[in-house]
């Protein structure tokens, strides 16, 4: 771990203590990793080391709540196929033809970061566009949602899958017209594949979930939520790796939490109980209860308007209720993936179970992304003191799936300023990969409702920037129960915070285009980009 200098005074700033604060001050002093104090520059206290901050805006360490590191660790090591280079199918069929020139035959071909929104064709490339690329090499696609593999012929019989394979339940294989397998498998058959193909290097593994972190930290963030140790390689694979990580006793990490995707037997036998440690947290078991929009695979109650199809539950209801009651039984806080609103209803219902089981315990268990509100739904979670963890980068992101899957009734999907207006807890974050890895880009898109793309989508639901901002910084420290000594610069405060190039709250100002000059985690300096900043670059001037 880094530690942090006796005293540093910051002067010449902006600062503002919360989301909330109206009267910026313009100087604050750390001591030993926390906030000692913060007033006026006159004031200010004496300190080992003065920092002048040439007017930037200082505002609490972003916290994002639901982020898959160790999946943007592992793209990093393969064929990036999201770049502004990649508008058509003939564009995924020369990265993977180029990659097959570069590679032993018979070695495994991994591209990521697929979405056929952004193509031309809208469409997935067919199981033998990708064998005519590459002939001699099994190849696997993860679309952007980790949710569906596209694989070549090589690759199905590596797997060995047949084309009398059957679906799985809460998956399917995809046939073209004629029944034979097209290379593609969503959900559960989706997930077999990626558990079965070979694991990549630990040590390297490792080594990019280092430079995923610190990249992290440039972006303003201090704290984050691994979403779902076990969602991509699967659990003991993944949980290695962070252990590696952890015993690098020379790399200092942002403050963490995790999800374990484990039932809760699971996590008893490998011998977890829930750990609230400050740095390295592990509370929280992740479920997941139905499917996504891109793949019609949510559990709605009306139907898709493109498909006329109601999606389905990842695992029977029942079963799903009972692993969360399991688990509030056991101290754990619940994490659940439900996009569709036949998802979210019944996992309220859960949560109303499990606390009946064991009143008073105040888990905050978590919806993750609440897509489609059910009836009702607000007044019950409020009830609950449940939490609503969503991204609102999908609201750009994911823009043509949401307007063609449900029409007309689009406006009325991913609640914002509902939430907040019910007296829930609405807590921002990416689910990067699968959404806009940067904070700011979620923050603009929670105010403007997508209205870079086109008209806003549920224009109602927009937030202000103060709630937008504050959904990262009280939000995220809220949801890993931290609100009591980080996310608000206040005497006795943790010493997270940043300094970025522009007043976030000032309407004038690009939101999206905000960049971080400094982050300070733990007392400590870990990014410094405001020596090189021309004073005329910075947008926030102290007056």
């Amino acid at each position: 771990m880094l530690h942090s200098p006796d005293s540093i005074r910051y002067i010449n700033a902006r600062i503002y203590r919360s989301a909330d604060d109206i009267r910026p001050a313009r100087s604050l002093v750390t001591r030993k990793g926390v906030i000692d104090w913060v007033g006026d520059d006159e004031d200010a206290p004496d300190a080992a080391r003065v920092i002048d901050m040439q007017g930037a805006t200082i505002i609490p360490g972003l916290t994002d709540a639901h982020v898959h590191l160790f999946a943007i660790a592992n793209e990093r090591q393969q064929i990036q196929l999201n770049g502004p280079g990649v508008r058509t199918v003939a564009d995924i069929l020369r990265h993977l033809s180029v990659a097959a020139r570069a590679s032993p035959p018979a070695q495994w071909i991994r591209a990521v970061g697929f979405d056929e929104n952004n193509l031309a064709e809208h469409r997935y490339p067919t199981r033998d566009e990708i064998d005519a690329a590459a002939p001699d090499h099994p190849v696997i696609i993860r679309r952007f949602c980790g949710h569906t593999a596209i694989l070549n012929s090589a690759a199905l019989k590596l797997l060995q899958i047949g084309e009398g394979v059957s679906d799985p339940p809460s998956g399917s294989f995809g046939r073209d017209k004629r029944g034979r397998l097209d290379g593609s498998a969503k959900e559960s058959a989706a997930e077999n594949v990626f558990r079965a193909i070979p694991a990549v290097d630990l040590a390297a593994m490792a080594a990019s979930l280092r430079e995923t972190i610190e990249d992290s930290i440039r972006m303003g963030l201090t704290a984050a939520v691994e979403a779902a140790v076990g969602f991509t390689s699967g659990f003991d694979d993944e949980f290695m790796v962070w252990n590696l990580l952890r015993q690098d006793m020379a790399f200092s990490p942002i403050r963490l939490g995790f999800m374990y995707q484990l039932d809760p037997k699971d996590a008893a036998a490998r011998g977890f109980t829930p750990r609230r440690d400050p740095d390295w947290q592990a509370m929280t078991l992740k479920f997941f209860a139905d499917g996504i929009v891109g793949a019609r695979t949510a559990a709605v109650t009306k139907p898709f308007a493109d498909t006329k199809s109601h999606g389905f539950f990842m695992r029977a209801e029942d079963d799903l209720e009972r692993v969360i009651v399991e688990a509030h039984l056991g101290g754990w806080q619940t994490a659940t993936h439900c996009v569709g609103d036949r998802a979210s209803a019944r996992i309220i219902t859960a949560f109303e179970k499990a606390e009946r089981a064991l009143p008073g315990q105040k888990p905050r268990h978590r919806i993750e992304h609440y897509f489609c509100p059910p009836e009702g739904g607000l007044a019950r979670m409020k009830a609950l003191d449940a939490l609503i963890v969503t991204q609102p980068s999908f609201l750009a992101r994911m823009r043509r799936s949401i307007l063609e899957a449900f029409g007309p009734d689009a406006h009325s999907k991913y609640p914002a300023r509902s939430v907040i207006d019910a007296g829930v807890t609405y807590v921002g974050s990416s689910d990067a990969p699968t959404g806009h890895v940067s904070p700011w880009v979620g923050m603009a898109n929670a105010v403007d409702r997508g209205a870079s793309l086109g008209a806003p989508i549920g224009a109602d639901e927009a937030l202000t920037r103060r709630q937008a901002v504050g959904s990262y910084v009280h939000g995220g420290a809220f949801a890993m129960k931290q609100e009591e000594w980080r996310g608000m610069l206040a005497p006795g405060m943790a010493a997270d915070f940043i300094a970025i190039d522009r007043d976030p709250f000032d309407a004038s100002t690009d939101l999206a285009a905000t960049e971080v000059l400094m982050t300070v985690l733990r007392g400590a300096v870990r990014h410094d980009a405001l020596s090189a900043a021309q004073p005329a670059k910075i947008t926030a001037e102290v007056h």
